[in-house]
């Protein structure tokens, strides 16, 4: 019996993980075996930066069930600092408050509930420095 996607991929969603090329030289999210530009599979595993800045949000009102115990709630696109865009859930802020090219960091916190009783999935959310 295999375990859930959550749990194969557990490494990858906890510590952020992305890939750097060594042929292209290029760094690309998630984790992969392959380089998205070049093609090659000399890629190695690095850390994604923690801190970026908000390209664009929106404020969410109506949410999956999934993801109703967060709404409202603001999702942004995020580019960290070494240059990778991301996208990700804004927290523990005013959606009034909220401005593009905004400085954001990465934080760990719960990222869905599945059902009343279920498996909860951690991972990264945003918010301003």
């Amino acid at each position: 019996m295999e375990p859930p996607k959550i749990w194969r991929e557990k490494r990858q969603r906890y510590l952020a993980l992305g890939i750097s090329c060594k042929k292209c030289g290029k760094r690309s999210f998630p984790l992969s075996e392959y380089c998205p530009y070049c093609g090659t599979n000399d890629v190695e595993e690095y850390r994604l930066a923690e801190t970026g800045k908000i390209l664009y949000f929106t404020n969410v009102s109506m949410a999956s069930n999934e993801m109703a115990f967060n709404a409202p709630y603001c999702l942004g696109i995020i580019e960290l600092n070494d240059g990778i865009k991301v996208t990700g859930q804004i927290i523990d802020c005013d959606y009034k408050d909220l401005k593009n090219g905004m400085e954001v960091k990465m934080v760990f916190r719960i990222l869905a509930r599945d059902g009343h009783e279920g498996l909860i999935k951690y991972g990264f959310k945003f918010t301003s420095i």
